[in-house]
This record gives C-alpha cells, sequence and structure tokens, in this order.
C-alpha cells in the first residue's frame, strides 16, 4: 500500500474515532477567543467609568489581563489534546526562568511599568522632559513609554529609564509661571523701564492678576541692565503669552525711546603709554637718520684698454 493511502487511512479513522473531540476542540477554540475578547471589553469600559483609574493604569491594566488570559486558554487547548498540562506547566516554569535570566532588561521594564502606574509621576497626555527629551505622554505601555516632540517625532523610552531618570511634569499644576529676559542700555532710567514691562503684563488678558506681574533689574551686564518680567499664566496659555509679550515689549520700548542695547567694547587708552609709544617712535627715527651710509664697493675693472700695447726697441 503506498504511503499516502496510509496517511489518508490514518487521518479518517482519526477524524471518525475523535469527532466528537474534534468538534469540541474547535468550539472551544472559538469561544475561547470570542470570550477573551468579551471580558477586555467590558473590563475597558468598566475601567473608563471608574474614576479611579487612570487611562494610563488601564491600557497597563488591560493589557497584562489580556496576556494572562491568553496562557490559560493556550494551556486549556493543549490539555484538551490530550496533552499531559502538569508537566507541560513544569517546562513553561524551567523556561520562564530561563527567559527571565536572560531578558532581564525586559522584566526590570515590567516592573518599571508597574510603578509609573501606581506612584503617577506622570500620564498620558502630560507634557514632560525626561532623559534630555521632551514631550507629550501618548501612551505608556508594559515595557516602554512612548513622547510626541513638538516636532512631530516619536520617542520610544524604556520604563526603566523612565523610572530611574529626573522627570520634570508640566502638566501637573494648573498654572505656570512665565518669565521674559529684558536688556537695556546703560543710561536708561529703571523706573521707566519696569513701568513699560508691567504695563505691557497688565493689558495682556490672558496673564493673571494673582499672582501679580512683576519687573525687577536682574543683572549687571557687560553691555546692557538685564530686567526680569515675571507673570502667572494657565498651563495651555503659556507659549501664546510667551510670544505676545516678546513682540509687545519690543514695541513698547520704542515708544517710550527705551534702547535696546548691543555689544559694545570701550578701549581706554593712558596718557604715559601714549607718551612711551611717541619716544620709542623717535628714537627709532632718529637711529636710522645717524646711521652712516655705507660706502660705495669698488669696482673691478671688467674691461681692458682698447689702445694696443708699444713695445719700446733698444737703440
Amino acid at each position: 500500500m503506498p504511503w499516502y493511502e496510509k496517511m489518508w487511512n490514518w487521518i479518517k479513522n482519526f477524524f471518525l474515532n475523535n469527532w466528537s473531540q474534534i468538534i469540541i476542540f474547535f468550539c472551544v477554540l472559538i469561544f475561547g477567543i470570542i470570550l477573551i475578547k468579551v471580558i477586555l471589553t467590558l473590563l475597558n469600559r468598566a475601567f473608563k467609568k471608574s474614576t479611579r483609574v487612570t487611562p494610563t493604569a488601564r491600557h497597563f491594566f488591560i493589557g497584562v489581563i489580556k496576556a494572562v488570559l491568553y496562557v490559560v486558554y493556550i494551556i486549556a487547548l493543549l490539555s484538551m489534546l490530550g496533552i499531559p498540562t502538569t508537566s507541560m506547566i513544569a517546562l513553561l516554569s524551567a523556561f520562564a526562568l530561563a527567559v527571565s535570566l536572560a531578558l532581564q532588561d525586559t522584566i526590570s521594564n515590567l516592573a518599571s511599568g508597574v510603578v509609573i502606574v501606581f506612584t503617577k509621576p506622570f500620564s498620558e497626555g502630560d507634557y514632560i522632559e525626561l532623559d534630555g527629551m521632551a514631550g507629550t505622554v501618548t501612551r505608556i505601555t508594559m515595557f516602554n513609554t512612548k513622547l510626541l516632540t513638538p516636532s512631530n517625532q516619536v520617542v520610544i523610552i524604556p520604563n526603566r529609564t523612565a523610572v530611574a531618570a529626573n522627570v520634570t511634569n508640566y502638566s501637573l499644576e494648573e498654572t505656570r509661571r512665565l518669565e521674559i529676559p529684558l536688556s537695556v542700555a546703560y543710561g536708561t532710567d529703571v523706573e521707566k523701564v519696569k513701568e513699560a514691562g508691567l504695563a505691557v503684563a497688565h493689558a495682556h488678558e490672558k496673564v493673571l492678576k494673582d499672582p501679580a506681574p512683576m519687573t525687577r533689574l536682574n543683572n549687571h551686564g557687560a553691555s546692557s541692565l538685564d530686567f526680569i518680567l515675571r507673570v502667572w499664566v494657565n498651563r495651555a496659555d503659556y507659549w501664546p503669552v510667551y510670544f505676545d509679550l516678546k513682540e509687545q515689549v519690543v514695541a513698547a520700548f520704542n515708544e517710550n525711546g527705551i534702547e535696546i542695547p548691543f555689544n559694545q567694547l570701550d578701549v581706554h587708552v593712558k596718557d604715559d603709554v601714549v607718551k612711551e609709544i611717541e619716544a620709542a617712535v623717535v628714537q627709532q627715527e632718529a637711529a636710522v637718520i645717524e646711521k652712516p651710509q655705507s660706502e660705495p664697493k669698488p669696482q673691478k675693472a671688467t674691461e681692458q684698454s682698447d689702445k694696443p700695447k708699444t713695445s719700446r726697441k733698444k737703440k
């Protein structure tokens, strides 16, 4: 009997003898996937309705529960196929130990993700500065955190790095302090500069009245008097107010005749130094005048007389 007929007979006998178990297996296979999706959907809705669960925690817990449900589902399918699950679980435990040793960083990221969810140093939607990069948190997964930078770049940071790094969260408080540096030329009336800066701040509708705006002299620069204009704004108005005040301060300075300085360098020459330089020049010129001129060197006769030499005859 050819080999393909033997295979066909084995497959036919297998389905005829185990057709009930095969039908149950496929029903469990399909029903299990549907049940897992229904459970995840119900949990997602319950987390959304709860005010105590943040979107960050919701995504994290849904991911963990999904992984656990699929592991239990696969073990149940293997037991239905007649594979001993006890030895399978022991094998999976040994395999998990080996994987955990090989994937220490990944497990560390998972544990750090749990820390982020419970301690909440930042949440999805917060604008943060983390590990030298700034952006809006778009997603916190089990292993990493995704930032969207202002230039629309996605930065993926491991969770263990996010936990260990210094995090600056700009979205926790509703208000922020805004500082505008102002530089004017030396000799400018200090009170005039303060009045111009405060007038600009009070005129802006998005600048908060409490705490009140402030303008004070901050530093004596190399070429300018440096002031600081401090105002408080709502978190969402920070950048619009920042650019508005920058432009309006320039217009206010022009109206009040306040000069915005540029880099200058004043050179002061002392009189005794000038006299020393002039004396050195005079001495150098006198030495040139008194130096005797060198006598010209005698030229060698290069040409002989054209006249022929005459010899005297002896008498």
